[in-house]
């Protein structure tokens, strides 16, 4: 006989590879006294190498909550798996789906040149076509671009994951500096570029550290043949003898990264360089290079603290520990939505207060660090 979930409590899917985040965020919504069961998604792959999913049990009459993780080095995939998800449960139930896909791949957010897609718009036309009047909301992390969430019908949650990375960093990362008050000296946040000034200024002000500008200094030079021009980057306030954080929505070749921070320790004097990507992508560069070689040739020798939006295995975690420093895990940013979503309470507020988000994460992970937080170890 069919398994039945009780009808009216809120139920979580998730397929194969989604289901670690899943177990996280259906624990952290049992903990506040949410009433919701965790069910798994038949996934299965045909000979002709076709794709096949099937929502375990009758979800009739609950509401219905995809958590969807994104699949190494496959995008593609990943969203057509969540298509299948979203069409079977539109078939299948008759009340509301939110869908929470980790990482939503929308970096061809807009027309920048002749005869191209708007590759994210078409995304969310397929995902809502594919899921029909059943989709209620979208909940997601840390877009691209934001305006992706005009993309939609339906209302985007986008959360941001610099209160989980502002949590790390003055609770364990630096914990001693700001214990001490001195992290104004020690530490300083920069942009690598004018998309991820927001995000800098925000972590900049809610840390309490300097954002530290770029300036191009023009340097005129009178030589035998005539004058000569140099250009040089400078910085305010400067970043010699700093700890050097630089966030991000994702690192994908990390060609930019790595010679950001070669750049930042040898030219300009800084103590050491740390990146907070929201999505650990991970790719090969132009010449086939993979990015975690990269990485663990960089002379800098950056560090990456991240999360699990795109889910790694532990062999994958000790390998690169020589750069990749440790993996939050992003289930109370989503278990916290979806817990206002439940209750009717304002998701927007919460991230107009980030002190008050960063304090239910430091709650959560002192309770249950060893699901939330994998560290390799300081150097």
């Amino acid at each position: 006989m069919q398994r039945v979930s009780p009808r009216g409590e809120w139920t979580l899917i998730a397929n194969s590879y989604s289901m670690p985040l899943a177990k996280k965020v259906c624990a952290y919504l049992k903990a506040k006294n949410v009433t919701c069961v965790l069910e798994s998604v038949v996934d299965k792959k045909f000979p002709d190498g076709s794709s096949f999913v099937k929502v375990g049990p009758s979800v009739m009459g609950n509401k219905v909550i995809v958590i969807h993780n994104h699949l190494v080095g496959q995008p593609e995939q990943t969203n057509y798996d969540l298509f299948l998800i979203a069409d079977a449960l539109k078939r299948a139930n008759d009340e509301g789906v939110t869908l929470c896909p980790t990482y939503f791949v929308s970096r061809g957010d807009k027309r920048d040149e002749g005869r191209v897609p708007i590759a994210a718009k078409m995304y969310a036309d397929l995902l809502q076509k594919a899921a029909g009047s059943k989709l209620e909301r979208v909940t997601t992390v840390h877009l691209h671009a934001g305006q992706v969430q005009g993309f939609f019908d339906v209302p985007v949650d986008n959360i941001g994951t610099l209160p989980l990375f502002s949590w790390y960093i003055k609770n364990k990362l630096f914990k001693e500096i700001f214990s001490s008050g001195q992290q104004a000296k020690a530490l300083a946040v920069l942009a690598p570029d004018k998309g991820s000034t927001v995000i800098a200024r925000e972590a900049a002000n809610h840390l309490g550290v300097p954002l530290s500008l770029r300036t191009k200094i023009r340097r005129d030079f009178e030589e035998e043949e005539g004058t000569v021009h140099t250009d040089s980057l400078e910085f305010s306030p400067s970043l010699r003898g700093r700890h050097v954080l630089i966030f991000d929505d994702l690192v994908d070749t990390g060609s930019t990264l790595i010679q950001a921070s070669d750049d930042l320790v040898e030219l300009h004097g800084a103590k050491s360089v740390w990146f907070f990507p929201s999505h650990l992508v991970m790719s090969k560069d132009k010449e086939g290079i993979p990015a975690e070689e990269r990485m663990k040739n960089a002379k800098s020798k950056p560090k990456v603290v991240t999360t699990d939006t795109i889910q790694r295995s532990e062999e994958y975690l000790d390998q690169n520990s020589s750069w990749l420093h440790c993996v939050l895990s992003v289930a109370p940013l989503l278990g916290e939505s979806i817990y206002r979503q439940i209750n009717a309470m304002s998701i927007a507020d919460l991230h107009k207060k980030p002190e008050e988000f960063e304090s239910i994460i430091a709650d959560c992970f002192r309770n249950n660090a060893a699901s939330y937080l994998r560290e390799n170890g300081a150097e």
